[in-house]
């Protein structure tokens, strides 16, 4: 199996949402931001919250990092009003 680069899948799915969401009439750069930059640092702050031994298990730190980026997803599917 071929190494995927999962930072680099992660910044493209987030333009990809930040161009739907221009689609549907918001700023798309502040989209990008608003859910790009968090992730990791919501990441670096999981040991500190939930502990090591739960924030080193791979179902955790997926979810955390796919947490904005599919709330994003939810936005810009959603229209301007």
């Amino acid at each position: 199996m071929e190494y995927v680069n999962l930072p680099l899948l992660f910044l493209v799915g987030c333009a990809l949402i930040a161009l739907l969401a221009k689609k549907n009439g918001y700023s798309w750069y502040l989209f990008f931001f608003a859910i790009a930059v968090p992730a990791p640092l919501l990441l670096l702050a999981l040991p500190h919250v939930l502990g090591v031994e739960i924030a080193s298990l791979t179902s955790v730190r997926l979810g955390a990092a796919l947490l904005l980026p599919f709330a994003g997803l939810l936005l810009a599917l959603r229209g301007k009003r």
